[in-house]
């Protein structure tokens, strides 16, 4: 099993691997327009904060996807939704519905990649994934396909290890589960990555589910 690292991919107390610094939320709120003016005004200065809820909601999930894919497109649908209700107000309490189904979207478009002949190459963060898990790049697109397929509980504890940096001690001690269930989760995501199919999953994780 390819050994926990020690540095975060995410954003918070430890240094990320992939990303400068996020911008600072900023901005005022934009008036009625356009979409292509809502976007502008979203991204600007990402005055939702919306790669940091991101990355939290993708961690919620424990999906394995491109974080900027899924920004992409996020704004773009906030930008549509603002422009033809013609409001601002509420898109924070929006913001995780859209979240939600830009990475439904993200994982349709990555299963349909794999019809491509020719693989394509990952963006920092699943090449940063592959490289923590001894995986040829070019293939971890079809092994995130994989994993994000799996059962949820099997996802968040490799989540947990190889994305946020936990110690199997750490997840044991904050009660994500005793450490004979955790190895045996990390053998299945592994396995799962690995080989580029589904492993087999013990059935007391087959009943779990996303949040």
């Amino acid at each position: 099993m390819p050994k926990p690292p020690s540095v975060t991919l995410e954003r918070g107390a430890t240094a990320s691997l992939l990303d400068p610094d996020l911008p600072p939320e900023s901005g005022s709120p934009p008036p009625p327009g356009s979409a292509r003016a809502f976007l502008r005004r979203i991204c600007d200065g990402d005055p939702l904060g919306l790669a940091l809820a991101v990355r939290e909601r993708m961690a919620a999930r424990a999906l394995l996807v491109e974080p900027a894919l899924v920004g992409d497109k996020v704004a773009a649908r906030a930008a549509f939704e603002m422009a033809c209700d013609g409001r601002w107000q509420d898109a924070p309490e929006r913001l995780r519905e859209w979240i939600d189904r830009g990475l439904a979207r993200e994982v349709e478009d990555q299963r349909a990649a794999l019809e491509h002949p020719i693989p394509s190459a990952p963006g920092p963060f699943l090449a940063a994934v592959a490289e923590r898990v001894g995986l040829d790049a070019l293939l971890m697109n079809e092994g995130a396909v994989v994993f994000n397929g799996l059962p949820t509980s099997v996802r968040h504890a490799f989540y947990a290890t190889f994305v946020r940096g936990q110690s199997t001690d750490d997840l044991v001690a904050t009660g994500h589960a005793d450490l004979a269930t955790i190895r045996r989760r990390l053998r299945c995501a592994l396995l799962s990555i690995a080989r580029l199919r589904p492993s087999e999953v013990d059935p007391q994780d087959r009943s779990s589910s996303d949040e």
